[in-house]
């Protein structure tokens, strides 16, 4: 059943992009993937989403900017990084805004369990996120990344 969420996922590698809309999509989620910084402004403004994920290395617009822009904009639209970048930014990333941070290679059933939990964490009253474990569950990855 698909959801009424939209989730956009800013993403300049075309591979990456597709994992993560394919993931996405069998989730139930209404997906729209750009490339680039100034394509991810116009999306967000036309589409208004209920999550955004960001890679921080994207043309055109920083990632880094993006968060900065995004919150500025839409504080309660929940951002989550996903980024090769090393973990030692996401302190920076948290003061920009971002919720949650998820450095590549990820699992994808471990990312879509993190954005269910930031757009439901309001309705739910759990302080933590949920346990990410391996275990099945009804979210099977569509696609692995290697």
């Amino acid at each position: 059943m698909l959801k009424t969420e939209r989730i956009l996922v800013v993403e300049d590698d075309p591979q990456v992009a597709e994992i993560l809309q394919w993931n996405l999509f069998a989730a139930g989620y209404q997906v729209t993937v750009v490339q680039d910084g100034l394509a991810a402004l116009r999306a967000f403004d036309d589409e208004r989403p209920a999550l955004v994920t960001i890679d921080l290395n994207v043309p055109s617009v920083s990632g880094f900017r993006l968060v900065e822009l995004f919150k500025r904009h839409a504080p309660q639209i929940p951002i989550l990084v996903v980024t090769a970048l090393a973990f030692e930014e996401a302190e920076e990333i948290a003061r920009a805004g971002a919720e949650d941070f998820v450095t590549k290679p990820f699992d994808p059933y471990q990312l879509v369990r993190k954005i269910e939990y930031h757009l439901h964490r309001d309705k739910t009253a759990p302080s933590t996120p949920p346990p990410l474990s391996p275990t099945p569950s009804r979210i099977k990855p569509a696609i692995e990344v290697a």
